[in-house]
């Protein structure tokens, strides 16, 4: 054989080999692809509809408390439901049936100005006892009980009202509340409570139906095939054809149950010999029983490799001639993301969290680009939720959490700690009196403060409520000291403050006054909430002392009132003088409290004489010597709050003596009582 034929034949050899392997490899590429393709669309399109779920939820809260605030009509109807059977002085109460169907009327009525009620296909009202007052499904029903249906029951006690009807027993027979029941169609249903104030006076139960409207939208967004699962393994709807129904049908049945989670990764599955790729996800998580099946045609998707191969083999003779120079756009096609991926990871390095790659080949590094700028998202987020928390706690906690991490509190750990509880007298009156604009910068002004002098001594401000700030002193970091913490919190606190009273009295706002409770004792403290959504805080009796010994100033004369407990616990640090016996709501047993004066080694001879003169009185008071008590009072001087309030207090007993069983405590539930 001539050496040309060999080469010949060699030459069409490789040319052949080399196209039967690129065909694998293109084949096998390809399925992974769309593989990977199926698994990315199926993950976005579950994000999609659950994003799409949210979405819904907070529109019926947002479309409920639109109703309870901005329609005096439904709020008169809802509150004349809910007190069917008072007798309001005006001569009998209407019996329940009329007044309920005096409800149901008058609803009936507002229901065309009503937003947003024609797009669901549940709606129902029931009043604060959960007896039905309206349901779209029957509008002339009403009287009904709902209590056992379980997202309004859920509502009603404050907890999370989503749920999914598909079994006839997910609801009542009687009255009817979906225009198509179980299980030939399926809800999504939510309940919001409708209070004003902290009263309850009604609930919404709305619902949604999951149909083909709903399938077409996740058809939009992943462009593949949806179907519907109800219980039992029954299709309920899809957009597929009628045979790809019944295969699926065959097919769901015969599949083996579902995870926990109710989502199952993409399998590969034999419908009428072609192939499918199909996941599985729960229409609410937690309900695995009810879900929806995303499918794609494997062998669609291929489809166009038959003509691949044909092109392969018209230019297999060119292969070889342009393999260097694709080799060459290859390398060169590496290279550039790579440099890229390796400039942005020195910027990172040099603490540049806004970078980002764009790297847009279409393969492994285009996926390697978008981990790495998740990645950098990831420490962005990290660094923004370090200065968030910075806000809490002082710096110094948060570096110290840094070397030590295993000194934060696990969740649910009981400690020892000191609970600050502070209060603006008289804040509502300036939130009517003022611009919101207005009562928000003053807020902000009071909380620099306040707060400022908490991370100071080393506190953590776990919540800020209306006008009122939760402090600990003792954690995330124990600190043994953390009484003496916070009672040097509270004094500069009303330093400063104090200060900021003359600023707003000299810009001619309301006068400035606030009251500051300490209490010392063992709490539960740590991460609260759910996995999305957490705080770092403190429950327990102790936090309830704290906020009760916060009112009790208003009783004594007080602006700052700290517990035995805390008294003890700050030792010799701190000047105080005892203000009485107090008993506060909630507990049946009584305590000493006490006002902090200022450092111990700071005190001015004439503070110390003035605290000397009111517990010399105290004792006098105790003692029943109540015009002695009166007579030492009133030298420890007029301008003085607690001597002043103690000093009344004993001048009215001195006029009307007591019972012989007095013990000198005051109730501050009663602060008229002796």
């Amino acid at each position: 054989m001539r050496f040309r034929t060999k080469l010949f034949l060699a030459l069409g050899l490789l040319v052949a080999t080399a196209l039967g392997a690129a065909l694998v490899l293109v084949r096998s590429e390809t399925e992974r692809r769309v593989r990977d393709d199926f698994g990315e669309r199926f993950e976005r399109t579950l994000a999609a509809f659950r994003q799409l779920q949210a979405l819904r939820r907070r529109m019926v809260a947002d479309e409920v408390n639109a109703l309870a605030v901005g329609n005096p009509l439904f709020r008169t109807v809802l509150s004349a439901a809910s007190v069917a059977e008072d007798d309001l002085g005006f001569g009998g109460a209407p019996s329940r049936d009329e007044q309920l169907r005096d409800a149901n009327l008058r609803l009936r009525s507002l229901l065309p100005s009503l937003a947003g009620v024609a797009r669901h296909d549940v709606f129902a009202v029931t009043n604060a006892a959960g007896e039905l007052i309206y349901t779209r499904a029957a509008p002339e029903r009403f009287g009904d009980s709902l209590v056992a249906v379980a997202p309004l029951a859920k509502a009603a006690e404050g907890e999370a009202a989503t749920a999914l009807w598909s079994r006839a027993s997910d609801l009542p027979a009687e009255p009817p509340l979906a225009p198509v029941p179980p299980p030939r169609a399926v809800y999504e249903v939510v309940a919001e409570p409708v209070a004003f104030g902290d009263e309850l006076h009604g609930l919404v139960l709305v619902g949604t139906r999951i149909d083909r409207d709903t399938l077409d939208a996740m058809r939009t967004i992943s462009g593949l095939h949806v179907a519907l699962l109800g219980d039992d393994a029954n299709v309920v709807a899809t957009l597929s054809t009628a045979a790809l129904r019944a295969l699926v049908a065959r097919l769901v049945a015969e599949e083996e149950a579902p995870s926990a989670t109710g989502v199952t990764a993409a399998r590969e599955w034999d419908l009428a010999g072609e192939r499918w790729l199909v996941a599985r996800a729960p229409i609410v998580p937690g309900e695995e029983r009810v879900g929806f099946l995303l499918l794609a045609s494997i062998d669609a998707e291929l489809g166009f490799l038959r003509g691949l191969e044909q092109s392969f083999v018209a230019l297999g003779a060119a292969i070889l001639g342009l393999a260097l120079g694709l080799a060459f756009l290859l390398a060169r096609g590496v290279a550039r993301p790579v440099a890229e991926l390796a400039r942005a990871a020195e910027r990172v390095g040099a603490g540049d969290l806004d970078t980002r790659v764009d790297v847009t080949t279409g393969d492994e590094l285009e996926q390697l680009g978008t981990s790495f700028n998740r990645m950098v998202a990831g420490l962005r987020e990290r660094d923004r939720i370090r200065r968030t928390f910075e806000r809490h706690v002082s710096r110094e906690v948060v570096a110290e959490l840094l070397r030590h991490p295993e000194a934060l509190a696990p969740r649910g750990a009981r400690r020892t700690v000191s609970v600050l509880f502070s209060d603006l007298e008289g804040f509502t009156a300036l939130s009517e009196q003022r611009a919101p604009e207005e009562v928000l910068a003053c807020l902000n002004e009071y909380f620099e403060v306040l707060c400022g002098a908490v991370l100071e001594a080393g506190g953590t401000v776990n919540e800020l409520m209306g006008d009122g700030v939760l402090a600990s002193f003792g954690a995330p970091i124990a600190h043994p000291d953390h009484a003496t913490r916070a009672c040097r919190a509270a004094l500069l606190a009303s330093e400063r403050l104090t200060a900021l009273a003359g600023s707003w009295q000299a810009r001619g706002l309301p006068s400035l006054r606030w009251r500051i409770g300490i209490h010392t004792g063992e709490v539960v403290i740590g991460e609260m909430g759910t996995e999305e959504r957490t705080k770092y805080g403190v429950i327990g009796d102790a936090v309830n002392l704290a906020s009760r010994l916060e009112g009790a100033n208003k009783a004594l004369g007080t602006t700052i009132l700290v517990s035995d407990a805390t008294r003890d616990a700050a030792g010799d640090a701190f000047a105080f003088r005892e203000i009485g016996t107090i008993r506060v709501a909630g507990r049946a047993q009584s305590l000493r409290v006490f006002e902090p004066l200022g450092a111990a080694d700071a005190l001015a001879p004439g503070q110390l004489a003035a605290r000397d003169l009111h517990e010399a009185g105290l004792a006098a008071y105790r003692a029943r010597d109540f015009r002695g008590a009166v007579a030492l009072l009133e030298a420890a001087g007029t301008q003085d709050g607690p001597s002043r309030v103690l000093c009344e207090r004993a001048r009215r007993l001195a006029a009307a003596p007591p019972p012989a069983d007095w013990d000198a405590v005051l109730d501050v539930k009663k602060p008229t009582q002796e």
